[in-house]
């Protein structure tokens, strides 16, 4: 007679094995978060695209952001979150356009990634037709301290859908990497020079470590590598750390296509940046990262790869040093001194 462990594990077996086998058309990924969001949902998008290697899939969120990822999970298409019609999808008892229930219906297993109104989409494609639709939290709990990663594919086992969370370099397709080939070629960086590459955005003020800073590590830096200072919209600190620096001038790439920054990322020999979706991208490609953590958990948010440093200054609440009150700043952060950080990239970078 099975025990009812056995039992539930044999259930459990069997149930995993209907749902590998019973879709081997097309599946659907559905995320629509950030970079960093978008990085750390990738273990479990690898878990489920293994589940179904036969299938074709297709991708819907930020097609530009999805492009990151699309290579490596072997994606056909790209679909827009914000194509006409896709409203009704967030709506109770709506009537859903019938080229989207078309649409939806073509696929026999979804997975969806979502927060406040994930579950009333993932009810509406289920309502249009598609096979079978798996909707996960994009964040644990806040009571729960867990990774992201981690927590997504454990949701992603309890539906029956089970691998390995393994700490694998984010795959890049060939033209994006001779794409970075070129860049570096008309700046005069030859294929190994030794470049430490550095971002000092991110989605908060809060978030970043005070330019100063990130100038005083870039001289020192300037006399082992090449430094490259990435900069996305609206963002002003590298053009402030360029002003600050005393030392050989650094190469500003401003607002790059995100597959482009990607492979040149993938070339630099070190980075260095603050909590930001940059910054998982860097760590996802296997570059060697130190990345400067404040008011945000590591253990729960930091980013993930092969060669990851995180420095967490979290020793000082918000606003408790005068100098930092009104500037945006977490305190803390300014407790993270810049001789931490080069010594943190010294082996890196010679």
């Amino acid at each position: 007679m099975l025990s009812a462990e056995r039992l539930i594990n044999s259930l459990h077996s069997a149930l995993s094995t209907f749902f590998m086998s019973s879709y081997p058309g097309k599946i659907l990924i559905i995320h629509s978060g950030g970079i960093g969001d978008l990085l750390m949902a990738l273990p479990a998008m690898r878990v489920f695209r293994q589940a179904f290697p036969g299938a074709t899939l297709e991708m819907m969120g930020r097609p530009e952001r999805l492009a990151l990822v699309a290579h490596d999970l072997r994606a056909g298409f790209l679909h827009s979150i914000d194509r006409a019609g896709m409203a009704y999808f967030y709506a109770e008892a709506a009537s859903l356009p019938p080229r989207l229930g078309a649409f939806f219906s073509s696929f026999g297993a979804v997975l969806l990634f979502g927060g406040g109104g994930g579950n009333l989409l993932a009810k509406n494609v289920k309502r249009a037709g598609a096979g079978r639709v798996i909707s996960i939290l994009l964040f644990p709990p806040e009571e729960l301290r867990v990774h992201v990663s981690d927590y997504l594919v454990e949701s992603l086992g309890r539906e029956g859908i089970e691998g390995e969370n393994a700490c694998v370099p984010l795959q890049l397709p060939q033209e994006a990497l001779t794409a970075a080939q070129g860049f570096f070629a008309g700046w005069g960086a030859k294929e190994g020079a030794r470049i430490l590459a550095i971002h000092p955005g991110s989605g908060s003020p809060r978030k970043n470590w005070p330019p100063e800073n990130f100038a005083r590590v870039a001289d020192w830096a300037a006399e082992r590598a090449g430094i490259l200072l990435l900069s996305g919209p609206a963002e002003r600190g590298a053009e402030e750390i360029r002003k600050a620096m005393k030392k050989a001038g650094p190469f500003v790439a401003d607002n790059l296509p995100l597959t482009r920054l990607a492979g040149v990322l993938k070339w630099s020999r070190a980075y260095l940046g603050n909590d930001s979706g940059i910054t998982h991208l860097a760590a996802s490609l296997g570059v060697p990262t130190v990345a400067l953590f404040g008011p945000t958990d590591p253990a729960v948010w930091g980013p993930r790869g092969i060669a990851v440093r995180i420095l967490y200054a979290r020793n000082f609440s918000v606003g408790s040093l005068p100098e930092t009150r009104g500037q945006g700043i977490d305190s803390c952060l300014m407790n993270l001194h810049p001789h931490e950080v080069t010594e943190a990239l010294t082996p890196l970078l010679g």
